[in-house]
């Protein structure tokens, strides 16, 4: 090409129609450098240095709890006790905080490091003592800088504990001053379509403001027995502060800070703020801030499910249409499909009417999918009464493994939000989709737990709800 072009010079471009021709030819090549030079900056997180990233599970190590009589199963098979580390007592919650290799002991260990100076957190509720008195001990001892997020509707509940932290400063010799834990709400600001639904993330960022080494942690779980005894995911991530991933976070800090009133106020915000980060975006793992990006994150998920040969799921609260469509399109052709849910769900659907925290349309929604060949089980977790329950243990989960026919084609979606209109639309929300094959596999180890020893089909479920 370079020779056209030099001979074409020696010729003075005497013909203009020719020249045109020519310089078109060369546009081409011109553009697909352009492309080759842009994916060249192109970075993956795990390129950064740092890097370490922990998918834990909370996986829970309970005892096996037996009915009081044996009862029979749908199919007529005498059932003696509800599947082990299924169904979790909260008197076992004592137990399980105090086994390792888990996010419960990730978390403290994470507060207790001398090097964490300043850490933010943003969850629908905070409910767990044990982590209130870990923050409360470095507030004291390390001065330790808190600024944590709430739902609004926390002030009905247990709001009083977590401004009990504001109690925590001590002022010791040597400390430049006293650091006062900031505690806020969010969630129900705006007005009409422009209201805002829940604060309903699940984020934690330490040393926020440090340059170099930093971490990050998002999940399924709020911060209570989702840390224990519910069935989440939780995930850890130490990174640098540069890259694009941490430094989009910096940005849903800011806004759920100061740009929070609206959906209209906070979209804004975060697509500038995203705009003038300098870093690239990694191809390995993509964050999605909803209101703001509810759209974009929608539109990955029903891609990446759109060409995958396999699917596989877990969630807690299931009605969003666009999901429930593309679901149907990729049965109709052939794909595989597996789904776990709370046993709430089947109990709704038996039942017809609201179990746990499920509703009976979610419940319609799913036998539908059945009845065009979804795969099913079920997770049988605690609840302190058949009906009108106060105290329960729920698959809270929310994750999409997809896996295409090529071997390089795998992905998992996942994050705080519920597969429901709400949480890509209202919601204050944090999803990721992950293309990270360690990701991957430690979800497909987690799903053959899930189906093979944990969850329970339709026709092994009990004949009657009946509590151990």
């Amino acid at each position: 090409m370079k020779m056209a072009y030099h001979n074409l010079k020696a010729n003075k471009l005497k013909s203009t129609k020719k020249f045109h021709k020519i310089s078109a030819l060369l546009f081409l090549p011109l553009c697909l450098i352009s492309l080759i030079s842009t994916s060249a900056h192109a970075k993956k997180l795990s390129d950064y240095t740092p890097y370490n990233y922990d998918v834990l599970f909370t996986n829970p190590d309970c005892k096996e709890h037996t009915y009081k009589d044996p009862i029979n199963s749908v199919k007529g098979k005498l059932i003696y006790n509800k599947p082990k580390n299924a169904y979790c007592k909260p008197e076992e919650n004592k137990k399980v905080e105090e086994q390792k290799h888990t996010p419960f002991y990730r978390i403290k260990e994470w507060i207790r490091d001398p090097e964490t100076k300043e850490i933010f957190m943003a969850y629908l509720s905070f409910s767990k003592k044990a982590i209130r008195d870990e923050l409360c001990t470095a507030i004291k001892e390390r001065g330790l800088k808190l600024t944590l997020i709430v739902d609004k509707n926390n002030k009905k509940r247990g709001m009083e504990s977590l401004l009990d932290l504001k109690s925590c400063p001590a002022f010791r010799i040597g400390q430049d001053g006293i650091s006062i834990p900031e505690v806020l709400t969010r969630g129900g600001e705006g007005r009409g379509k422009n209201k805002i639904g829940f604060a309903h993330n699940k984020l934690i960022l330490i040393n926020p403001h440090q340059k170099g080494k930093v971490k990050l942690a998002f999940s399924s779980g709020n911060m209570s027995n989702g840390t224990t005894t519910h069935h989440e995911n939780w995930h850890f991530i130490t990174t640098n502060s540069e890259s694009y991933f941490f430094q989009s976070h910096l940005c849903l800090k800011k806004g759920l800070l100061d740009h929070a009133s609206s959906i209209d106020v906070f979209t804004i915000f975060i697509k500038e703020c995203r705009a003038t980060i300098e870093a690239p975006e990694e191809t390995d793992i993509k964050a999605f801030f909803v209101p703001a990006e509810g759209k974009e994150a929608m539109e990955a998920l029903k891609s990446e499910m759109g060409h995958a040969s396999e699917i596989r799921m877990a969630t807690h609260r299931f009605s969003s249409k666009e999901i429930i469509a593309s679901m149907e399109e990729a049965l109709e052709r052939g794909a595989h499909i597996q789904f776990v849910f709370d046993d709430d769900l089947y109990w709704t659907s038996k039942l017809k009417r609201g179990m746990g925290r499920n509703l009976y349309r979610e419940a319609v929604h799913v036998d539908n999918l059945i009845q065009k060949g979804l795969k099913v089980k079920y997770i049988e977790t605690f609840a302190d009464s058949v009906f009108g329950a106060r105290k329960v243990q729920l698959q809270h989960n929310k994750f999409l493994i997809f896996t295409g026919p090529m071997h390089d084609s795998y992905s998992v979606f996942t994050g705080a939000g519920n597969l429901t209109g709400a949480a890509f639309q209202k919601n204050f929300e944090n999803f990721y989709l992950i293309k990270d094959p360690a990701v991957y596999f430690m979800f497909r180890l987690q799903y053959y737990k899930f189906w093979n020893d944990m969850g329970t089909a339709a026709e092994d479920m009990p004949e009657r709800l009946v509590l151990p």
